[in-house]
Order: C-alpha cells, then sequence, then structure tokens
C-alpha cells in the first residue's frame, strides 16, 4: 500500500491557467469566439500536450479589461477557487467517464485519477486533493485500509473521503463511514448525485 507519515500539510491554490472551455463559460461565449481571440494575438496562450491551449489569468484579465469586455466575465465563477478531486477505481473506463463529467459541469474542479493503490499514495502527495473518490473493492487494493491511512494521518485527516462500490450493504456503508468516509455511494454512480454531494463537500472545505 502506501506511506503518509512524511507528507507535507494540504493546500489547494488556485489555479493559475484556463482552458479555452473554461473562458467560453465564463464569458457566455463559444469556444470559437475565444479561439479566434488567440488566432489573431489578442489573448496570449500557450499549447499544451494534445494540442489544446492554457491561457494565465493575469493575461485572460489584461486582455479582458484592453479589450473593454469585463462586464462579460462572472467574477464569483472566475475566482472560484480550484478543487482537486483524484479516483481512486480500478477501471479506467469509470475514472475516464468521471473526470469529463465533473470538468465538464465545474470547470474550476481538477479532477486526476489512478487504478494502482502505491500511484494513489504518490498522487496524494504530489496532487494533493481536497476529496478522494475510493473504490472499496478493488485487486490487490483494500479502499478501507486506505481510508484509515488518510483519515489516522495528521497532515492528510482533513481530506474528504467518498466511498463507492458495487457491494453496497449495511455492513459496508458502516465498515468504511467508521473509517472516516463522509458517505458511500452504490455502483453504477449517478453522477448528479456525486456532483451534488462533492458541492456540498466544497462548502465544508471553504467554511
Amino acid at each position: 500500500m502506501f506511506n503518509m507519515s512524511n507528507m507535507s500539510r494540504i493546500s489547494s491554490k488556485e489555479k493559475p491557467y484556463l482552458r479555452t472551455g473554461e473562458i467560453a463559460q465564463i464569458c457566455h461565449i463559444s469556444r470559437a469566439t475565444v479561439f479566434n481571440w488567440i488566432k489573431a494575438g489578442k489573448l496570449k496562450a500557450s499549447r499544451v500536450p494534445g494540442g489544446k491551449y492554457e491561457i494565465f489569468r493575469p493575461d485572460f484579465m489584461d486582455f479582458m479589461k484592453k479589450a473593454n469586455l469585463l462586464t462579460l466575465v462572472k467574477e464569483p465563477f472566475l475566482y472560484q477557487r480550484e478543487t482537486r478531486i483524484l479516483i481512486v477505481d480500478d477501471q479506467p473506463e469509470v475514472i475516464k467517464t468521471i473526470k469529463i463529467f465533473m470538468e465538464g459541469r465545474k470547470p474550476y474542479f481538477h479532477v486526476e485519477g489512478t487504478t494502482s493503490g502505491f500511484e494513489a499514495g504518490q498522487l496524494i502527495f504530489s496532487f494533493k486533493p481536497d476529496i478522494v473518490i475510493l473504490d472499496l473493492i478493488m485487486p490487490g487494493i483494500d479502499g478501507f485500509a486506505v481510508c484509515r491511512k488518510i483519515k489516522s494521518d495528521p497532515m492528510t485527516k482533513d481530506i474528504m473521503v467518498i466511498a463507492v462500490t458495487g457491494f453496497n450493504s449495511p455492513e459496508n456503508r458502516k465498515k468504511i463511514e467508521n473509517e472516516g468516509a463522509s458517505f458511500c455511494m452504490a455502483k453504477p454512480l449517478n453522477f448528479n448525485e456525486l456532483l451534488d454531494r462533492i458541492e456540498k463537500l466544497t462548502e465544508e472545505i471553504d467554511s
């Protein structure tokens, strides 16, 4: 499994960049408009692996001010603190689907995933999630033990854990909640319900 005894204190930082889709949502415009700003050299952007663009927040705000477009910006949305979510599940397609859904609905969500218990430990150190979505029963990894390690370490105990399982028995729910999980959800997941629960947890984090 993994050892978290030497991990630094978890802290969340505002994501320093925006993607074109995020800017489109912030300003209520199409992605094509954002691409046109970039291609015309009006909005500074950098290419990332996969061919997508990243725009640093200060560059975005500078462009919006110079173009007299600040009235388009939904400020509470723009300055929403990034929420980091780590998915630990042995099914890559589940990770991919949750990531696409969550980041599509809430662009300030930053979602990463792994099918490996060892990598989960590394990501808790390097990615520093606010919330872990944890499958309870996977080959070679015990979700109950992972949750216990997270919640028993002073450096990681404030991470919120959402347990998910295809074996949603009263015994499993009680056991994982006793290990410190906020709640347990049955598979197949209702993504809208998952999103609603995550939003409630982020309110607790920010309060």
